[in-house]
């Protein structure tokens, strides 16, 4: 066949095709019409009817945000002034309270203060609803509307007004804006240089490692203490995931496969049912210590990837309470051109057994969200206050001072081996009694557990 009748022919066939998919694409137009037709309709009435004049930026960034808002609590949108501050948040430290918020039943709920951070320091507790910011009705703010609020200059005041569990009268709270560190390593006191102990009990070797929440490299931090703990000579290890609320996935995996050399860590499940695998590798494991991890409810997110891996794997014992029930991966996708970003829900992570453990609606009254201790032991909401304030005051050298009680620590805890600490001394300090920790019945369970499972080894 000719040159040029080759041509012509693959011209008529593309012009075929052509015709071929221009019903379904017709039809697909005639759908996106008739789903975004009243979205269109709206802004053209308020353009020709209301009584200002409109911001149409105001008015498009308010669609995205409603539209995401209905999908979950933690997908949202991040308009173009908003997002170098959202950046600084997720990159490390900034000037704020120090609190990760999320939206629960169309509320700004806390699922953790940061700790050692202002709004800790100030009570502020996981589960309070934000019901205002410097006035603001929280009611109409976006978590990063939110968050935005919560944000400003050192030694500037955010006032809060909190609802918290059934009590009538809303919490109303004046906080200092203070720089906030994401330093996530803490140990269980503070040596004479500032610097970290993380052997709990010298007797037994017993070592403890508090992180506050799974930024990006705390693996870094985190070996640096598993190493510190081993030239200890260190033979088990409490692990307190108590009060955190997360951070990134890799981090928490990465975790995990310190102490098991094999079999699956996590994976992750899209809508489509595309499924991502995580498996444990031998290099770095630490196999040898006995493992006990502390979670409670402000456990969240990546907290829960370590918990709820450790105890499918048999690898840990899980001390303290049911965790928060955050399961669900974000993924932060830039807009073109416009400067702006949304934060999206992509996927489910799954637990070693298959269980997805995050909370719904639909499973809220099931045993099927959350990581679920194996030995349950719940504290008061007065316990709990006190552990966050003795953390306070250990995380910030500065933040106490002792008058001379016998047993009490300038830069830490009294001793928890010793059985001859006088508990009902005053022991008043300006901001917090440190022995305090010693109403910690979590820690205190974690820590005889351990010391029976050395005995017998």
């Amino acid at each position: 066949m000719p040159r040029h009748s080759i041509t012509w022919l693959a011209i008529f066939m593309a012009i075929g095709l052509m015709f071929l998919r221009l019903p379904p694409m017709a039809a697909k137009q005639d759908a996106v019409v008739h789903t975004y037709g009243p979205l269109v309709e709206v802004d053209a009435l308020a353009h020709q009817h209301f009584v200002e004049t409109i911001d149409n930026d105001r008015l498009v960034h308010g669609a995205i945000r409603g539209m995401l808002h209905e999908l979950d609590r933690y997908s949202g949108y991040i308009s173009p002034h908003e997002l170098p501050a959202f950046e600084r948040r997720t990159r490390g430290g900034y000037i704020g309270i120090g609190v990760t918020i999320g939206l629960r039943l169309g509320r700004i709920e806390v699922v953790a203060p940061i700790e050692g951070s202002p709004a800790a320091r100030a009570g502020v507790r996981p589960g309070d609803t934000i019901l205002s910011i410097d006035g603001a009705n929280a009611k109409s703010l976006s978590v990063f509307d939110a968050e935005e609020l919560l944000v400003g200059t050192v030694g500037s005041v955010v006032r809060l007004r909190l609802g918290r569990g059934d009590d009538s009268e809303p919490v109303a709270l004046d906080i200092v804006r203070a720089p906030v560190a994401i330093q996530t390593i803490r140990g269980w006191r503070r040596e004479s240089d500032s610097s970290w102990d993380f052997l709990i009990d010298p007797e037994y070797r017993i070592g403890y490692i508090r992180v506050r929440n799974f930024p990006k490299n705390t693996r870094v931090a985190f070996d640096a203490a598993l190493a510190q703990l081993d030239e200890d000579g260190a033979r088990g290890l409490i692990l307190d995931l108590r009060f955190n609320p997360g951070g990134i996935m890799h981090e928490a995996i990465a975790m995990v496969d310190r102490f098991i050399d094999h079999g699956m860590i996590l994976s992750t499940v899209t809508r489509r049912r595309s499924i991502q695998e995580f498996h444990a590798t031998s290099e770095g494991t630490q196999r040898d210590w006995a493992l006990t991890v502390l979670v409670n409810g402000g456990s969240a997110s990546a907290s829960e990837i370590v918990a709820g891996s450790l105890q499918d794997n048999k690898r840990a014992l899980i001390v303290g309470e049911r965790t928060y029930g955050k399961g669900s991966v974000q993924q932060l996708m830039y807009l073109t051109e416009h400067g702006a970003a949304i934060k999206l829900t992509i996927a489910h992570y799954r637990l070693p057994n298959g269980r997805i453990i995050h909370r719904t609606p639909d499973n809220v009254d099931t045993n099927t969200w959350g990581v679920i201790p194996d030995v349950l032991i719940e504290l008061t909401d007065e316990e709990a206050l006190a552990i966050r304030t003795a953390r306070s005051a250990i995380d910030d050298p500065a933040f106490i001072e002792p008058i001379g009680t016998e047993g009490v620590r300038a830069n830490g805890f009294p001793d928890l081996t010793s059985t001859n600490i006088d508990r009902s001394a005053d022991q008043t300090t300006l901001s917090v009694a440190p022995h305090e920790i010693l109403r910690d019945r979590q820690l205190r369970e974690a820590l005889t557990r351990m010391r029976i499972t050395l005995t017998r080894d």
